[in-house]
């Protein structure tokens, strides 16, 4: 008796290929440099809201951007992408000295520098 012909049997089934075993290591360094290009985009347009609140806001030092604003202003209108990226916006403003985290560590003041900056 003949081997069945079956398009569904075990020795025509193929296994899936592995999209990353054959890539070159000049390949893997333009995908991770793609890759930090667009985190950095994203960071970038999450400091934008950031600082854009506090424009709206006419803010000088010392203003308080709450918890709430946090919620309602950011978080609410940023991508998962972006959210990806909200920790590290927050970190670069203020290792800029652009705003202070208040003890809650949402609310954000904003500082000389960053009113000067506005």
């Amino acid at each position: 008796m003949k081997p069945s012909k079956n398009k569904n049997s075990a020795q025509n089934r193929r296994k899936p290929a592995n999209k990353k075993a054959g890539l070159s290591t000049q390949e893997k360094k333009r995908r991770a440099s793609k890759k930090s290009a667009l985190e950095t985009l994203y960071k970038e347009e999450v400091i934008e809201m950031f600082l854009k609140w506090f424009k709206q806001q006419k803010a000088a030092a010392g203003h308080v951007m709450s918890k709430t604003d946090v919620l309602k202003n950011i978080i609410k209108n940023i991508d998962a992408k972006q959210d990806g990226m909200l920790e590290q916006a927050m970190k670069e403003l203020k290792d800029k000295g652009i705003i202070e985290t208040q003890e809650d560590g949402f609310s954000l003041m904003l500082t000389e520098k960053g009113a000067k900056s506005l």
